[in-house]
């Protein structure tokens, strides 16, 4: 079964969102609005992601696990270098993939819910010493749309073109420590390709994409175009279980607007890399399907650095 990204908050900076805009002494700081981007690095697949499924209805359950720390250049003078943030996220995604096709495409729509449980630790330099700053949030997140979805096959090489739109329905407010939303629009275009050998087992899959925000209201800031990628190295040794090594490159391509001019334009960059292994099975009319990962990011320029834990389980009906 092949898993697309319905991707979301990123998980890379969530905690600090409102952190920086909770206090009008503090300066703003960003790499994308707060440090948060709506990608999160390994959402975008797991095998063949760029195959197009069977017909019929699917449903897929993502538990996120994210534990980071964010870089120097990421904090404000009077923040010292204690930030952290664990963040658990539950994801339900949901797939329609018809028989019908569009431009000599397999075609697919898709959605995407989650819920958050945020945990910020921070210390904060006042005139009277350093305080110590906990908070929690369990929340719904935005509402994700994948209006479609289209699958080619051309040779021995699967392309997949896709729309993933993320809608600002989550409750917001820039005075809290945490947020579970963005509170804005973002569109993120993924032109995702598979190859895989099917003597040798091997597959290579890759899926690039580009982020476009609209500015938050909120605060009248807009964050810069974004691109990210997810590769996957896989080996299958049965029809049942695939290992492999996974990875992700993100990078903010243009600056955003309504930063403090002499930050710059701010752009952050992260790389992260890891194993994953995956289940699947035909069982009757029905198909399951269990995945996890984990990802270490290093090497980040204006961003958080952590470890990601991605597990997932699915059904076809």
């Amino acid at each position: 079964m092949r898993i697309i990204g319905l991707s979301k908050l990123s998980l890379l900076s969530v905690a600090f969102l409102s952190l920086i805009f909770m206090n009008s002494q503090i300066k703003e700081v960003h790499s994308a609005e707060g440090g948060i981007s709506f990608y999160v690095p390994g959402l975008y697949g797991d095998i063949a992601i760029a195959v197009a499924p069977p017909p019929g209805h699917y449903l897929l359950s993502t538990t996120i696990h994210y534990k980071s720390e964010a870089a120097n250049s990421l904090l404000p003078n009077n923040i010292d270098e204690k930030i952290e943030a664990k963040t658990t996220a539950e994801l339900i995604r949901g797939f329609w993939v018809s028989d019908e096709t569009f431009l000599g495409a397999t075609m697919m729509m898709g959605y995407r819910v989650a819920a958050f449980d945020i945990d910020v630790s921070a210390n904060l330099q006042t005139p009277s010493g350093t305080v110590h700053i906990e908070e929690n949030n369990k929340d719904f997140g935005d509402l994700a749309l994948m209006p479609l979805s289209l699958f080619w096959k051309i040779g021995d090489i699967h392309l997949n073109l896709y729309e993933v739109i993320s809608i600002p329905v989550a409750q917001y407010n820039p005075n809290n420590f945490t947020n579970t939303g963005l509170n804005h629009w973002a569109f993120d275009t993924v032109l995702s390709a598979t190859w895989l050998d099917p003597k040798s087992g091997i597959e290579i899959s890759v899926a690039p994409g580009l982020i476009y925000n609209t500015e938050n209201p909120d605060t009248n800031y807009q964050s810069g175009v974004e691109f990210h990628m997810d590769a996957m190295l896989n080996l299958h040794l049965s029809n049942e279980l695939v290992v492999g090594l996974h990875g992700s490159y993100y990078k903010q391509l243009t600056a955003d607007k309504g930063s403090d001019p002499s930050l710059g334009a701010f752009k952050g960059r992260s790389y992260a890399i890891g194993p994953a292994i995956v289940w699947h099975k035909n069982i009757g009319q029905q198909k399951y399907y269990a995945s996890a990962k984990w990802l270490y990011e290093f090497d980040a320029i204006n961003k958080a650095e952590g470890d990601l834990t991605l597990i997932s389980i699915g059904i076809k009906f």
